[in-house]
């Protein structure tokens, strides 16, 4: 094996065993392997092929939840926002402890500018994950976006605290 093909052997197995829960099994049959093969192509920025193998292993393995994240993720750098929420929606229904579903479907919300939406999202984020740096700085940006500067301002100090 390539030096390259573990890397993305080291980096699948980590996607897949980090956060929390059942999303978090890893499956070394067929499903796992349309998987990786979606992880590698998202990772090349090749989101119509990624979005084919992660729907695969949906296909193979219908609560494969790191799948529905991982294409939702595809859909919505393809612009195709409402489709990632449905896959956002779908890993929340089979993982309501999945930190990193709620964050990807909160930047969707902002991308339809739906900031309270979006806000819901990033806080129950933080709430799972409260060292989320990333998560503080999207719901400063929804917060910005509604007039509530305070709110924002408290959100980038607190990213930027973690951050240190």
């Amino acid at each position: 094996m390539s030096r390259l093909t573990h890397t993305f052997a080291a980096i699948f197995l980590i996607s897949v065993l980090s956060g929390c829960g059942r999303e978090d099994k890893v499956d070394d049959g067929a499903s796992g392997v349309a998987f990786h093969k979606g992880y590698v192509a998202s990772k090349n920025s090749e989101w119509s092929s990624a979005i084919i193998h992660f729907t695969k292993a949906i296909e193979i393995e219908p609560t494969f939840i790191n799948a529905y994240n991982h294409r939702g993720f595809s859909l919505s750098k393809q612009e195709k926002i409402p489709e990632a929420i449905t896959d956002y929606n779908k890993a929340i229904e089979l993982a309501p402890k999945y930190a990193d579903a709620y964050y990807n479907r909160g930047i969707a919300y902002a991308k339809q500018q739906k900031f309270t939406e979006a806000i819901a999202d990033f806080t129950k984020t933080i709430e799972l994950n409260p060292r989320h740096a990333d998560a503080y700085v999207n719901r400063g940006d929804s917060y910005k976006a509604l007039d509530k500067n305070m709110e924002a301002e408290a959100d980038f100090a607190k990213a930027k605290e973690l951050r240190k």
